[in-house]
């Protein structure tokens, strides 16, 4: 005796247009199982759309089928094949898996035998009936949406300050909601361009409007507060502007001037294009009063001058080419301790692995799914030569396969690719941790800082001293044969935080090379020289350094 899962699956909008009731799909499949001889061993509802089998119920179904292989059905039962999907790739897939396992999917009022080649054709005819009927259900909602929004009505969820309500002939709209409407009002009214948003946020929370600073930049910025409404295209490439039905909290000009002042701030915020003649500027402290020191241009005759300054009533100034000249050359004399190189290039293929995680190819499956494929091929021509297969067939199994062995070679090609791709970068990366001054070559100024601010101690006063006493101690352990084993508290820097297995291997090393030199250090000590290791790496590896 046959034994089946009857699958009844419906829509809200199916039963209400169509009539495919859960009752009346299992009272069918009951009958035809009764009819037929067939022993019901479950039953599964599902409310799901059936664009693709990503349903709770479905899934629930497959996950159980292929723990209990014992006690697996015969058959899955459902009345139509638009119950069963309505995507026709996804819909073949699932009965090729569905088959491999032993079970046959049917439609009991649209019978097919599977077996006859030709049934093919008509169960394509009935999937791709009800897809090309969920596509257009799809593209009229669309059209419904684009519709409604060019007659100015505001289609979604209400925007903060105004609620959904549906007017006495059924049209949906929007009406403002005390008391947010009114403090969206005053933010508008009281935006003051000479503060960023994020402090003005903070204003207007504590004035009684909740919301996050996200939403609360993009009221700022919506239409809808001046009684617009955004009308994208149907394709989605151009966005016009209608009026509402809905009433607006701001007049057109409020918020048109909002825009202006926002574009105002964000012209006079915006970052000024770094000078490399200025790469210092940010981690100098004046010799004189001990504060920042900024930087600045100042035109010449001939040319222009770079200087950095401070900017107290002190006045101290100092031209910033002999700076950079002497700071770089003390960076370029910089040779780390040959035991620290094998560190540094662990953790350079520790991160390309992590950076290549997603796009790395295993090459021993590529090649064995290729194995697989000549191999079909080959059964293929044992079957073809037996008479079990015809002709037609045998070629449109090898046509499937060399496709598939073509996709296949190009992925392979691509994993060495990828191996030689590795192995130069690391030469490269390896060669700027040999000489760092490498890193200031043809990078920007906010990759300079970073590499000074790791490099040099925070409160960094420039003057022309030993330019090695302006190293952080991690750096000078790396990067300095001789350095102080005195000093047992380093300058205050981010530690790592949940230090894994490795990561402690990498510690107890460095405590070992040191103690090998004659050098004590603490295991906080020796995590810093990780941490620096590690950022230093992160750097190289983020930006494209153009080495000679």
């Amino acid at each position: 005796m046959s034994t089946a899962i009857i699958y009844i699956r419906v829509s809200t909008d199916e039963q209400a247009q169509k009539g495919y009731s859960q009752r009346s799909q299992e009272e069918k499949l009951n009958k035809y199982c009764r009819d037929n001889h067939i022993e019901i061993v479950q039953t599964i509802f599902e409310d799901h759309s059936a664009k693709n089998f990503d349903r709770p119920a479905w899934t629930s179904m497959i996950k159980e089928l292929n723990m209990n292989r014992a006690t697996r059905p015969n058959l899955i039962l459902f009345t139509r094949w638009d119950r069963f999907s309505r995507n026709t790739a996804n819909a073949y897939y699932t009965i090729t898996q569905l088959q491999k396992i032993g079970i046959e999917p049917q439609a009991t009022d649209q019978p097919l035998d599977m077996s006859v080649p030709e049934n093919k054709v008509l169960l394509a005819m009935y999937i791709v009936t009800a897809e090309v009927e969920n596509d257009r259900r799809s593209l009229n909602i669309k059209q419904g949406i684009h519709k409604a929004k060019k007659e100015g009505r505001y289609m979604g969820r209400a925007p903060i300050g105004y609620l959904n309500i549906s007017l006495p002939d059924g049209t949906k709209t929007i009406v403002p909601r005390e008391p947010e409407a009114t403090l969206i009002k005053k933010a508008f009214r009281d935006f003051d361009e000479n503060i960023s948003v994020r402090s003005y946020h903070k204003t207007v929370l504590r004035g009684g409007l909740k919301c996050s600073l996200n939403a609360f930049f993009n009221i700022l910025q919506n239409p809808v507060y001046c009684g617009k409404i955004r009308v994208p295209s149907l394709n989605g490439k151009t966005i016009v502007e209608v009026q509402g039905i809905h009433k607006p909290l701001i007049s057109i000009e409020i918020f048109d001037e909002v825009q202006s002042r926002i574009k105002r701030r964000d012209k006079k915020y915006i970052k000024q294009s770094d000078n490399s003649e200025l790469m210092f500027r940010g981690i100098l402290s004046c010799p004189l009063c001990s504060k920042k020191m900024s930087g600045s241009g100042s035109k010449g005759r001939s040319k222009k001058y770079f200087y950095y300054h401070c900017s107290s009533s002190c006045g101290y100034r100092v031209r910033a080419d002999q700076v950079n000249e002497n700071l770089l050359s003390g960076i370029r004399l910089l040779k780390p301790n040959v035991e620290y190189t094998p560190i540094f290039e662990d953790l350079i293929r520790k991160i390309y692995g992590k950076l290549y995680e997603q796009k790395s190819i295993d090459k021993t499956n590529i090649n064995r799914s290729l194995y697989k494929m000549i191999e079909r091929v080959a059964n293929a021509r044992e079957l073809l030569v037996k008479g079990t297969i015809d002709e037609e067939d045998y070629h449109s199994i090898k046509s499937d396969c060399e496709n598939r062995i073509g996709i296949l070679g190009t992925q392979l090609n691509d994993a060495y690719k990828l191996d030689i791709q590795q192995k130069q970068s690391l030469k490269k990366l390896t060669k700027c941790f040999l000489k760092p001054a490498l890193i200031f070559r043809g990078t920007d100024n906010s990759i300079e800082l970073k590499v000074a601010s790791l490099f040099l101690n925070k409160d960094f006063v420039y003057s022309d001293a030993d330019f090695t006493s302006h190293l952080k101690d991690e750096v000078r352990i790396v990067y300095v044969s001789q350095h102080s084993n005195t000093k047992e508290n380093f300058e205050e820097a981010g530690v790592i935080k949940n230090i894994s297995k490795e990561q402690e291997d990498i510690i107890s090393n460095v405590i070992e090379i040191e103690l090998i030199k004659g050098n004590k250090i603490s295991t906080q000590n020796a995590t810093k020289v990780l941490s620096f290791l590690l950022k230093l790496a992160e750097i190289c590896i983020s930006i494209k350094i153009k080495i000679g």
